[in-house]
């Protein structure tokens, strides 16, 4: 008797018309077709990643494609989305090229956004960019960087002012990640690096889940639930190899590729399969392909799990608040005897560990809270990209819905050792995506494992601050505290602690030093005998003086030597001569 509401409430959603997604989605996706393109994406892998994503967006929603090198070309007209514009979509994806010679990203912004007033609570405004370089307008330089810094100073403001999102990827290493991530954070967007073509599908349905925020029933392995308040179901099933991919009802009916029901919508493509099934039998669904965490099931219905919006990047002392409410026809389920059959959970993903968590329902007397489930995860968070998923699970329904949020702190921090034992240098470099580089001021300070502490003095080098830690007279961990204040792109002033940056102190080596005494002097007089007998090599150096010195001395008494001995010489013949001339006087 106790699951009767619930039986109930399956039969009224049953009774009454499925909705088609509401017309609040506007997506409008802008390919690079630069000739850079050639090495950065050599097979085109761009083509069957705009299929799977013009494929994904919901009916309903207003949609559209341009491709952009040296000029804008609209090659998906903007419109509502139904299966014929897919078909056009389709069409479009065949002329994605890599021939364009420049990249005018600012170009492509302005036309992509150009009919849109100003921000809609009724419009959910995303523009999807791919690009693999810079702002490249011009062979001249000074042109792309004044199209450059219009793009920063016009085109980001007005695309606030609109209520436009951007989601941008780079792909490749070579790209303007600076502004990519400018674009991204000061619209609320989200940016990601794709290290090959590869990537590109994944990407883009994370970037998908960011724009449109589907509403899906989890996978367990390979099995999923349907319930009657699904009117309509999209798969798509990555493939790792060349297994083909098998969809089994619950009634046993198998659909594939080659072989399916009318009501089945089967595309194979490069790399994935989109499935799409009006009016799924509701129970135990099967599906047999490879496992992959990026697989999912899209559904179509009235029986929606509501959260509010996480941003896409926050600080590491930033705590994130989830609030999730069930919505049946967009009103919240607030009555007990509905919600106790439902339990509601948090998984959390970082660094391939998962953690569940329990979500609570808000205690309060306020009727407009009733119903409202809650869970917070506190600072710190250690930086990265960070995985949630916010499930409910009422025995006979499933909903689920997917999360990314990126922890980053506004400057990045190196500490990396010297040459020398115990020291280190800091680095502390602003991100321009989040600050303004010229307005960060530091305040940085290490203390030691005893305690104490001692600020460190900072040299700004261009746009970096850098600094010597000293470890090297206490052996233990030294902390680096680091505070900082700056001004965001967008004008607001922050102030931040950031703690936690440890250094293994390390002792200096000392060269021992004889002292000076009496005893010392007398050891220095007799320092030539030694008690063993043997003398202390000298190195090549004082034995080269010591031979000039011996060279120069011999040299010298040599000299005197001679120059004595011809003396005497000279001296000893005088007196003979002398001595002659006395004798010969005397004859006379």
């Amino acid at each position: 008797m106790r699951f009767l509401p619930l039986l109930l409430c399956s039969l009224l959603w049953l009774a009454r018309p499925a909705l088609v997604h509401a017309a609040t989605d506007d997506i409008r996706v802008l390919i690079d077709v630069s000739g850079s393109m050639i090495s950065t994406d050599p097979h085109n892998l761009r083509a069957p990643a705009l299929r799977m994503l013009t494929g994904l967006i919901p009916t309903g929603s207003s949609a559209g494609v341009w491709t952009f090198g040296r000029y804008v070309t609209m090659v998906v007209k903007l419109d509502q989305v139904d299966d014929g514009w897919r078909k056009l979509a389709d069409k479009g994806a065949e002329g994605i090229h890599s021939r364009s010679q420049f990249t005018n990203i600012e170009s492509a912004l302005e036309q992509a956004s150009r009919d849109w007033g100003k921000s809609s609570a009724n419009s959910n405004r995303n523009i999807i960019l791919l690009t693999d370089g810079k702002v490249d307008i011009s062979k001249q330089a000074d042109k792309n960087a004044r199209s450059r810094e219009e793009l920063l100073s016009k085109r980001i403001p007005d695309l606030v002012q609109k209520g436009a999102k951007v989601h941008a990827i780079a792909l490749s290493t070579s790209s303007d990640e600076a502004l990519l991530r400018r674009l991204a954070v000061e619209t609320g967007g989200s940016f990601e690096i794709a290290q090959n073509a590869g990537d590109l599908q994944r990407i883009f349905l994370r970037m998908f889940e960011r724009a449109a925020k589907p509403d899906t029933v989890p996978l367990e392995g390979n099995e999923f639930s349907v319930d009657s308040s699904i009117s309509e179901m999209t798969l798509l099933v990555f493939r790792k190899t060349d297994k083909k991919i098998k969809l089994i009802q619950p009634d046993s009916r198998v659909h594939s590729q080659v072989s399916h029901a009318g009501f089945v919508a089967w595309r194979d493509d490069q790399g994935y399969a989109l499935i799409t099934v009006k009016k799924p039998e509701p129970g135990r669904w099967k599906l047999d392909a490879d496992v992959d965490n990026d697989n999912r099931v899209m559904i179509v219905t009235d029986l929606k799990l509501k959260v509010d919006e996480l941003p896409a990047y926050v600080s590491p002392d930033e705590a994130l608040q989830f609030n999730v409410e069930l919505h049946d026809k967009d009103q919240k389920i607030s009555k007990n005897s509905f919600l106790k059959f439902v339990d509601f959970r948090l998984d959390h993903e970082f660094e391939g560990q998962n953690t569940a968590l329990p979500l609570v329902l808000k205690e309060s007397r306020d009727l407009a809270d009733k119903g409202i489930y809650q869970h917070s995860i506190e600072a710190p968070l250690t930086e990265g990209l960070h995985q949630f998923v916010v499930s409910a699970d009422a025995r006979t329904f499933d909903r689920a819905r997917r999360f990314s949020v990126e922890v980053q702190w506004p400057v990045q921090v190196s500490i990396d050792e010297t040459a020398e034992p115990g020291q280190y240098r800091l680095l502390v470099t602003p991100r321009e995506a989040f600050i303004k580089p010229d307005s960060l001021r530091l305040a940085v300070r290490v203390k030691r494992p005893d305690g104490n502490e001692a600020p460190l003095p900072m040299l700004l080098q261009g746009s970096d601050w850098s600094g010597l830690v000293m470890a090297d007279q206490i052996e233990g961990s030294h902390t680096v505290i680091i505070d900082f204040q700056a001004e965001t792109q967008g004008g607001r002033k922050i102030s931040k602690q950031m703690a936690g940056f440890s250094v293994e102190g390390q002792l200096k080596p000392v060269t021992a030093v004889a002292e000076h005494s009496d005893a010392a002097d007398g050891e220095l007089e007799g320092a030539d005998e030694r008690t063993d007998g043997e003398t202390e090599p000298e190195d090549d150096s004082t034995l080269v003086m010591n031979l000039i010195v011996i060279g120069v001395t011999n040299l010298v008494l040599l000299l005197v030597g001679v120059g004595a001995f011809i003396f005497i010489r000279k001296r000893k013949l005088s007196n003979e001569v002398n001595l002659m001339d006395e004798e010969g006087d005397d004859d006379d």
